[in-house]
């Protein structure tokens, strides 16, 4: 199902200055797609579809994915693992030395203090790469942004190019994946993911109102997978005229 819900402007963010903000000053990709849903209710698939469905068009198409950022970050960012051990123990190393991703989803997600710190640590970071990011592809024609949070969520991280990104919005939309959290949960145990892990992930993230809140199409992936591709061709086609 795909719907295109009434608008609700929330609070401006506060403005902060800073090197990244002043890129939006400067040319942004001529439209970005911000695809934002809760943990298992399908934005990977969205985002391959839509990415596809913009290239079989003829578009030039960039994708940026918030999870393969941070995943890459820590492969690749000693400062960042080497803060995130200090705050959460050596419990969240693998046996080579790198951060397990899933001891550190655990630790991070244990309670609400664990869930801020990790937040704290890791939010600017990814933020940053992926604000540098939409300044690289500054020349493409469509960018495919795929976030785990909602799109008021990034808006408000200061100082980490967050006006940068309303600059990119105004000249794209922003889809809500949505699906009920029974669903989304069997979904994440069919991929072998943990059920404890995934229910502390799910509890972590917002309402389901927030990211419709800030929506300018809504997509229920409640169907089969061939209703969820159909839904994608028809927003694009609107996204298209």
């Amino acid at each position: 199902m795909i719907d295109r819900p009434r608008k609700v402007n929330p609070t401006p963010a506060p403005m902060r200055a800073s090197a990244l903000d002043s890129a939006a000053s400067e040319a942004v990709p001529q439209m970005t797609v911000f695809i934002c849903g809760p943990f298992g209710a399908g934005k990977s698939t969205v985002t391959r579809f839509v990415t596809d469905e913009l290239k079989e068009r003829g578009h030039e198409v960039c994708t940026i994915i918030l999870d393969v950022i941070g995943h890459e970050l820590l492969d690749s960012d000693e400062k960042l693992c080497d803060i995130l051990v200090k705050s959460f123990g050596e419990q969240i190393l693998a046996a080579d030395g790198r951060i397990d991703r899933r001891a550190l989803a655990a630790a991070g997600f244990a309670d609400a203090a664990s869930r801020t710190a990790l937040n704290a640590i890791t939010h600017p970071r990814i933020l940053t790469r992926a604000v540098e990011q939409l300044a690289e592809y500054a020349d493409a024609d469509l960018c495919v942004f795929e976030a785990p949070l909602p799109f008021s969520t990034l808006e408000c991280v200061p100082g980490y190019g967050s006006e940068y990104l309303r600059e990119a919005h105004e000249h794209g939309a922003i889809v809500a994946v949505n699906a009920p959290r029974k669903l989304r949960m069997q979904r994440v145990r069919a991929k072998g993911g943990p059920r404890t892990g995934a229910q502390a992930r799910m509890a972590a993230q917002p309402d389901e109102a927030v990211y419709l809140s800030d929506a300018d199409y809504r997509l229920d992936n409640v169907d089969d997978i061939a209703a969820l591709h159909q839904a994608v061709t028809h927003m694009v086609d609107a996204l298209c005229l």
